[in-house]
């Protein structure tokens, strides 16, 4: 039961330096990467205003660097980068924006494990597109926190650092820790709903191992967020936790837990107490061609206790996967919603798809208990070894107590290799946003981009 507000970093932008860990050979070594990128792109609504203040056109320059080092036990990686604009129009100022620097390390060993990273990001509200990048490392959406607040103008900057460290992989008795910090600051918004925070988690996991098929643990969770809003909140969530996992039979797995939390909100110098059970019971069962599996879970947050139940099947395809759950949630205010969700990939003779649909009960921090759909559509196709196109749609929906909140996307793009080296964008992009009884905003922009990488291997 470690229920956590997950953040990610958004590196969007019109045109923007946009990278993966360079990766260096599995003999290890040192990899060095170097990139650039000119583009031009044209929008009729860059701030996403309800009336558009008329047509913005901007060019970019992208610098990265990138460096990895990797030998048998252990691995170091920085990231680095910054877009330089000149716009003209409404909606923006010229100057440096997308500023980032990653840091991370990483070392294995054969019972054992450790990691640390830390990170920083600036971006200017008005050039983010972030539905564009609602997918967690494992493929899954995973929405930004500050998403249905990101509209207007500003300046959002994220620092983010975190340890993880895990004992025993394989011994009788393990342990992991692991702890994150997560901070937001905003300046010269628009949104009046944007106010600076702090995250703070850590988590840490004793694990018994009974038997070959039998493993307890015991855990303990701390959270603590601060926001500079105009109800000064503060919350602070400890939680705790017992739980078993069986494996009934060769086809069968079972785990429960059973734990206590503990939230304690001031606002306004007020302080209320919420607390309860939690639970947790998950059946899967391996079938010929996937898994099936149920759940049912209750947790507690500020905004009373939820309760879920779900029921899911996933298929091994031919080159793809598909998976669905659907069920139920409700809490404390007697209110029952349908939950769910629906996952297909599939690989392609000369491409691949991936369509995500999700809907579940979220907690938000400055609106409590909500609803969330969200959709994700990716699309690729190769036309030829040197074009290839590319579509991508996302559409989120969140609803609250006091109305809803709904943002679109949509991107069609065509890359060209100029040469060995160089490589030409060019595509077209939609954004929509709505919110209850409010007008809706939309825009319409086109774009072009060049780009290359250097790499240098020691």
């Amino acid at each position: 039961m470690k229920r956590h507000l997950v953040t990610r970093s958004i590196l969007a932008g019109a045109v923007h330096v946009c990278w993966m860990l360079p990766v260096a050979a599995q003999d290890g070594g040192t990899e060095m990467v170097f990139g650039f990128s000119q583009g031009l792109e044209t929008s009729d609504n860059l701030d996403l205003d309800p009336v558009s203040q008329g047509s913005t056109t901007f060019a970019s320059t992208g610098l990265s660097f990138g460096l990895t080092r990797e030998t048998r036990l252990d691995r170091f990686g920085l990231l680095a980068g910054g877009v330089l604009r000149g716009v003209s129009g409404p909606g923006a100022d010229s100057g440096l924006d997308n500023q980032s620097l990653d840091l991370s390390y990483g070392r294995e060993g054969a019972n054992a494990a450790f990691e640390a990273n830390a990170g920083y990001l600036q971006t200017n509200i008005e050039f983010l597109e972030p539905l564009d990048d609602i997918t967690d490392d494992d493929g899954q959406i995973d929405l930004p926190p500050d998403l249905d607040e990101l509209s207007g103008t500003g300046n959002r900057e994220r620092y983010a650092a975190g340890v993880a460290l895990e004992l025993g992989r394989d011994a009788p008795v393990g342990a992991s820790f692991s702890a994150d910090y997560v901070a937001f600051r905003y300046s010269d918004t628009t949104d009046p709903e944007l106010s600076d925070n702090d995250l703070s988690e850590a988590e840490s996991e004793v694990r018994f191992r009974l038997s070959p098929v039998a493993v307890a643990r015991l855990g303990l969770g701390y959270r603590l967020y601060e926001a500079e809003d105009a109800e000064q909140t503060r919350r602070d969530t400890s939680r705790g936790y017992a739980g078993l996992s069986v494996e009934v039979n060769p086809v069968l797995r079972l785990d429960a837990d059973l734990g206590y939390a503990s939230i304690d909100t001031r606002e306004f110098g007020v302080t209320e107490k919420s607390s309860g059970l939690e639970a947790l019971l998950r059946l899967e069962r391996d079938m010929p061609n996937g898994t099936v599996t149920a759940e049912a879970e209750q947790y507690v947050t500020d905004d009373g206790t939820i309760r879920t139940f779900t029921a899911g099947r996933s298929l091994e395809l031919p080159r793809g996967a598909l998976s669905a759950t659907l069920g139920a949630a409700d809490s404390d205010t007697g209110q029952s919603e349908i939950i769910g969700s629906l996952s297909w990939s599939q690989e392609l003779p000369r491409g691949g798809i991936n369509a995500q649909l999700q809907r579940w009960v979220d907690f938000d921090e400055d609106d409590g208990n909500v609803l969330r759909t969200a959709l994700l559509l990716d699309y690729n196709h190769e036309i030829n070894g040197l074009s290839s196109i590319g579509l991508k749609a996302g559409y989120t929906v969140t609803d609250e107590a006091g109305g809803s909140t709904d943002l679109a996307s949509f991107t069609a793009q065509y890359k060209y290799a100029l040469t060995e080296d160089w490589s030409l964008d060019t595509g077209y992009r939609y954004r929509m946003r709505e919110q209850l009884a409010g007008t809706r905003a939309q825009s319409h922009a086109v774009f072009v981009s060049i780009g290359r990488e250097f790499r240098v291997r020691r």
